[in-house]
Parts: C-alpha cells; structure tokens; sequence
C-alpha cells in the first residue's frame, strides 16, 4: 500500500521478497517497488493496481485512478 494525494494505492501480486521498499518509506514516482509476479490464478505474471480511500481495507472505497490522464475500463490492461 502506498499513500499518496487522494488515497491509497494498492499493489497486489508482486512477486514474493521482491521488494524493494520498506514500510513507512517514502517513495517517488518512478521508483521501482517490486517485481510482478505470477500469484492466484494467472497464466502470467501480472500486478493488480487499485486505488481506496483507505488503508482500512474491511471499509475502505474505491476511488478513480488515471495511467496517462486515461482511466481504463474495469479489467482493462495498462502497459508500460
């Protein structure tokens, strides 16, 4: 989970012991956070981004996030 203006941005998937962060650190944009990796029922590996209001999980919202100024269609795909 990262904190950021608005939220809090959710990464899911990444790879087990590859990150690169530690709780509480500040992160910038760009920096890389971890690996994708290939966890749940998945063909590939893959990371699942979504934004909440909240690092309560059991009560959070979700909350709109744009990749480019475009929002994608749910189970939409963004590549890098």
């Amino acid at each position: 989970m990262i904190r950021c203006d608005g939220g809090v941005v959710v990464l899911c998937h990444l790879q087990r012991r590859s990150t690169r962060v530690r709780i509480g650190q500040h992160v910038e944009i760009g920096e890389e956070i971890g690996l994708r990796g290939n966890s749940g029922n998945s063909t590939e590996p893959h990371v699942h981004v979504q934004a909440i209001d909240s690092v309560d999980i059991e009560h959070a919202a979700a909350v709109p996030i744009t990749f480019n100024g475009t929002m994608p269609s749910n189970g939409g795909i963004v590549t890098v």
